[in-house]
């Protein structure tokens, strides 16, 4: 059995001569089918997509369906929250932006409540300082508690404690 491979020739004006394209290790150079492929799917399909997943129609509804089936369950937001359901071991997912107030002195301590409460347990959070809120480079925060539905936070400047300290901080935490 033998195996035809095919050569193209392409005319080339800069050294007015045929260059020699092999398809099967120049295929780029033959065609952008694969690139343009998904070119049209991201530019086309993915925005109707969106589109239809946000409407009532029969296929967003029967989405829902399959997730309310699987226990997964989200609120999409500024604070919002993602209930992987048992598929995922029950695992939650929940991010916030706390916008609170300045202190006037010293380390204090605010207490952020979650959009939902975790069913066992929470297993681990963070916070850091929104970028241009914070009047120092120097605050610190720590998780003081944490629990099923809140944590508090300790908020000080770490070079003077009677700078006041801003409060507004985004924040995430992981449970089950």
């Amino acid at each position: 059995m033998s195996i035809l491979k095919g050569i193209l020739h392409h005319w080339n004006k800069t050294t007015q001569s045929y260059d020699t394209i092999h398809p099967e290790t120049e295929v780029s150079q033959v065609t952008d089918w694969n690139q343009g492929i998904v070119n049209t799917l991201a530019s086309t399909g993915l925005s109707s997509l969106v589109n239809v997943l946000s409407s009532d129609s029969l296929l967003a509804l029967l989405i829902k369906k399959v997730f309310d089936a699987m226990g997964v369950k989200y609120s999409l937001g500024q604070n919002g929250y993602v209930c992987f359901g048992s598929f995922y071991g029950g695992l939650i997912i929940q991010w916030g932006y706390n916008n609170g107030t300045n202190f006037s002195s010293g380390e204090k301590e605010i207490s952020i409540s979650f959009p939902i409460t975790f069913l066992t347990m929470a297993v681990t959070a963070s916070a850091v300082h929104h970028k241009y809120a914070s009047k120092s480079s120097n605050d610190l925060i720590e998780i003081k508690s944490l629990s099923t539905d809140s944590m508090k936070l300790s908020i000080r400047d770490a070079k003077d404690v009677n700078t006041p300290v801003s409060t507004y901080c985004y924040w995430f935490a992981i449970g089950i």
